[in-house]
């Protein structure tokens, strides 16, 4: 009796890990399919006999496509690095982790539409301020996400030491409201400048958010000590 309970037990947990794996591996298809379509949209313009001269000036007018590549590109690589860490905790899912965990991959399906938009209307602000607001909401997700698998669900988690995860779990909490706030801030000093050639002074803001992150996490660490 007690083998059969034994056989039953080993079938369900390789069964769990089974499944769980199947969720890792089908977010890892996801942020490779991101990453791939958003490589697809470098190219070069085709008609052109490509001579130096014409070659220069095509990879210049690419120029924004690839920043904005570079920029998506290591964004969605850390959020796959911490995907990757949050997922090393787990021994079981529910649907709570399923739910949050397609809500952050939705978001990141979404960043080749916004890169596109972003580097084919040139000199417009409302597509960077869509690539803006999509990058808070996949840091939005991936911090619910994070926060159900370490704090909301010890049951679907391994035993093992929380300390470092808690510590990262606040500074992405510090994090997500810092740039909640500098997005905010944007879009009404955007908006209040009457002086269309002085509304891009506005981005001034994005560059207080890692002065203000580094002094809020100072902060944190101390009062902890």
């Amino acid at each position: 009796m007690k083998s059969h309970n034994n056989e039953e037990i080993t079938r369900d947990e390789i069964k769990k890990e089974f499944q769980l794996e199947r969720m890792i591996l089908f977010s890892d298809a996801v942020f490779a399919i991101v990453i791939t379509l958003m490589a697809i949209e470098i190219k070069i313009p085709e008609g052109e006999e490509l001579t130096t001269e014409t070659l220069a000036k095509s990879l210049i007018h690419l120029l924004p496509t690839l920043l904005a590549y570079i920029v998506s590109f290591f964004f969605i690589g850390a959020i796959w690095y911490q995907h990757l860490k949050m997922f090393s905790l787990l021994k079981d899912y529910d649907k709570g982790l399923v739910i949050r965990n397609m809500l952050l991959l939705f978001f990141i399906g979404l960043f080749p539409f916004s890169a596109t938009l972003i580097t084919r209307a040139k000199g417009q602000m409302i597509p960077f301020f869509m690539y803006l607001f999509m990058i808070l909401f996949c840091v939005i997700a991936q911090y619910v996400l994070y926060h159900y698998i370490v704090i909301k669900r010890p049951s679907i988690r391994l035993n093992t030491d929380l300390s470092e995860h808690k510590a990262e779990l606040q500074k992405r909490k510090i994090a997500v409201i810092g740039f909640s706030a500098s997005a905010v801030l944007i879009m009404i000093t955007y908006l209040l400048i009457p002086q269309p050639e002085l509304k891009n002074l506005s981005m001034l803001w994005m560059m207080a958010f890692p002065i203000v992150f580094k002094l809020m996490t100072k902060k944190k660490q101390s009062k902890t000590e």
